[in-house]
């Protein structure tokens, strides 16, 4: 959940590697199409139909996760990859998602972000005071508040294609008791493991590709 869109530097890892692998690449930014209108990630998912079905292979991470989630019904069981992307809420996650929702200001909500971001157990620096803004505090709370109550359990159980999912052995955001499927936990990594553990994540990758795209 990006407060600005940083062009595609949160998924950088995985971008690089699909490149390499020969795929065409195209990285779009899930929350710019979020408005008073979107009440849930279906709602949202529906702003981005068109261009997932005109994919060979659709990955989505954190929310663009759930987003590609709330698609499979209408995909015609193309290759998915997810990291950190939940199927499903608990009270765990989502009192997670309202303690950085409900911070006082930007500055605390944007600490509480990356103190939750990080593998469990690391020590985060101090986040800088950074002054008000509104699009940001509208991306972070429009879009985690989407996830509070999240349920696409039976989108992915009926998936009739490939699907894989990536969860940070130390996240403190989704883990495995919030995804359905295959999952690949990523030892040591948080809710970004292809930065905390790239090259593990890259090996995966490689391999998940290969046994499910054409060359």
């Amino acid at each position: 959940m990006l407060p600005h869109w940083d062009g595609g530097r949160f998924f950088g890892p995985v971008i690089r590697r699909l490149t390499e692998l020969g795929c065409r690449i195209e990285v779009v930014d899930t929350l710019s199409r979020l408005d008073d209108s979107v009440t849930s990630v279906a709602d949202l998912a529906a702003r981005w139909a068109t261009e997932a079905q005109e994919a060979d292979l659709v990955a989505g991470n954190a929310l663009g996760g759930a987003v590609v989630q709330a698609l499979l019904p209408t995909l015609d069981a193309v290759p998915v990859l997810l990291v950190s992307a939940p199927t499903k809420a608990d009270h765990t996650l989502a009192s997670r998602l309202a303690s950085i929702v409900e911070a006082d200001d930007l500055t605390a909500s944007l600490r509480r972000l990356a103190e939750l971001v990080a593998p469990q157990g690391t020590s985060v620096p101090t986040t800088p005071p950074v002054p008000e803004d509104e699009t940001a505090r509208r991306r972070i709370a429009g879009g985690m508040r989407l996830l509070y109550d999240l349920d696409l359990t039976a989108n992915v159980l009926s998936y009739q294609g490939p699907l894989s999912q990536f969860v940070g052995e130390r996240s403190q955001l989704v883990t495995a008791e919030h995804v359905v499927g295959e999952v690949v936990v990523v030892p040591g990594a948080g809710m970004r493991p292809q930065h905390d553990r790239p090259e593990f994540v890259i090996d995966h990758l490689d391999r998940f590709v290969k046994e499910n795209l054409s060359r």
